[in-house]
């Protein structure tokens, strides 16, 4: 099941990833105030990097270990992100590319 997807800005890539109004926060493991960590699998290859997921301001944001993930992969503003989860606690990340 697809969580959100989002178009990335300069923003989400420099400081968090602010997760869009219409975001699954049921699908996410929270259980009462506070921040939780999701690992998440990025892309085909497999690799899990564990993201800190924070109410900023009334809203989700995924903060710690996300803008490793962004330079690590190269996005750049208007990439456009997905996360699904993939049941029993895993999640997955998918990137397709904004000048395609």
């Amino acid at each position: 099941m697809e969580i959100f997807n989002k178009k990335l800005t300069s923003v989400d890539l420099e400081r968090q990833l602010v997760l869009p109004n219409n975001t699954k926060t049921d699908a996410l493991p929270f259980h009462g105030p506070g921040d939780i960590v999701i690992p998440i699998t990025i892309g085909h290859g497999g690799v899990q990097v564990d993201v800190r997921c924070s109410w900023k301001a009334g809203r989700l944001a995924l903060t710690e270990g996300w803008v490793e993930i962004a330079r690590n992969l190269r996005l750049n503003a208007g990439d456009i992100v997905a996360l699904k989860s993939e049941g029993h606690g895993r999640y997955k990340m998918t990137v397709r590319s904004g000048s395609a």
